[in-house]
C-alpha cells in the first residue's frame, strides 16, 4: 500500500511541475495534450510492475473500540472486495476488536449513553481508486472482528464482491440491514433477543440467513429471477410470507424482509 501510494505521489509531483513550467511558458508545447496519454502510459507501467511484483502487501491494523460507558450503538461496515467475518468475544470493555487486513478508516460518535461506529476500507492510492482490487489479486482485504456480547446493537453492512460470515448467534443484535452485492453472504442470527428487524438488498447474491431453533420468524421475500429456499417446515408459506405457525404469540421473533435481484435466498 505504501510503495503504491510513493508511486503515484511521484507522479503527481512530476506532473504539477510540467504544469507550473507550462504556466509560466517556459515549456513550448501543450501539457494537456500529453496528459492522458501519460497517465494511461503510466497506469500501464504500474500494472506491469505489480504482476512482476505479485502484488502489493496489505497491511495489518489491530483496532479495539471501547464502550466508554455506553450502554447501545450502532455499527456501520463498508467492506468491497474480500473477506469479512464477524462474531462475539470482544472483552467486556470494548464494544469490538478486530484484525484489519488492508487497514481500515473509522469514525466513532458518542452520543449520550450511544456509541456511533463506522468502518470502512480506506483509499489505497490512485489505481484503487479508479480500479478497484485489480492490484489486489495476490492478498484479499480481510477483516475478522468480534463484537461485545452484552450491548444492544444495530449493525449495518455494506459489501461488494466479497465473502461474508456474520455469527450472531451470541451477539444482542436488535436491527440488522445488508446492502450486497456479487457476494456469498451466511448469517447465524441471534439466539436470545426477543425482536430482530433484519432487511436484506441483494444484487447476484447468495444469501443464507440461519433463524436459531426456538426463534419465530416471519420472511417477507421480494425480487426478479430468485432461486428461494424456504424451510416450509418451520415457516410455512402464507399468502405472500413465509411465517411460523406461533409467530404473533412467540416469545423471540425475527421479521425478515428480502428484496433481492439476480440470486438465491435461503432461510433455515
Amino acid at each position: 500500500m505504501k510503495r503504491n501510494s510513493a508511486f503515484w505521489g511521484f507522479v503527481f509531483i512530476l506532473f504539477g511541475g510540467l504544469m507550473m513550467l507550462n504556466t509560466f511558458g517556459w515549456l513550448h508545447f501543450n501539457i494537456w495534450r500529453v496528459f492522458w496519454p501519460s497517465m494511461v502510459i503510466l497506469l500501464g507501467i504500474w500494472v506491469l510492475w505489480q504482476a512482476q511484483m505479485g502484488g502489493a502487501a496489505l497491511e495489518t491494523e489491530n483496532i479495539a473500540i471501547p464502550l466508554d460507558g455506553a450502554h447501545q450503538a450502532r455499527v456501520v461496515i463498508h467492506h468491497g472486495a474480500g473477506e469479512l467475518r464477524l462474531r462475539s468475544g470482544a472483552s467486556p470493555h470494548n464494544l469490538l476488536e478486530g484484525d484489519f487486513d488492508g487497514g481500515v478508516e473509522q469514525q466513532i460518535r458518542r452520543r449520550d449513553e450511544n456509541l456511533d461506529v463506522s468502518l470502512k476500507v480506506p483509499h489505497q492510492g490512485i489505481p484503487f481508486v479508479f480500479f478497484p482490487g485489480i492490484f489486489n489479486s495476490g492478498s484479499r482485504i480481510a477483516w475478522d472482528m468480534r463484537l461485545n456480547p452484552n450491548i444492544p446493537l444495530a449493525l449495518e453492512l455494506h459489501t461488494g464482491a466479497n465473502d461474508a460470515h456474520l455469527d450472531l448467534s451470541m451477539v444482542q443484535v436488535t436491527e440488522l440491514e445488508i446492502q450486497t452485492g456479487a457476494s456469498t453472504t451466511q448469517v447465524d442470527l441471534p439466539a436470545q433477543a426477543e425482536f430482530i428487524r433484519v432487511k436484506v438488498s441483494a444484487g447476484a447474491a447468495s444469501v443464507v440467513l440461519n433463524v436459531p431453533a426456538g426463534v419465530a420468524a416471519r420472511v417477507d421475500v421480494d425480487g426478479g429471477l430468485l432461486g428461494v429456499d424456504v424451510d416450509l417446515a418451520r415457516f410455512p408459506k402464507a399468502g405472500n410470507v413465509y411465517q411460523s405457525a406461533d409467530y404473533e404469540t412467540a416469545a423471540q421473533r425475527v421479521e425478515i424482509n428480502i428484496n433481492a435481484g439476480v440470486g438465491s435466498i435461503s432461510v433455515q
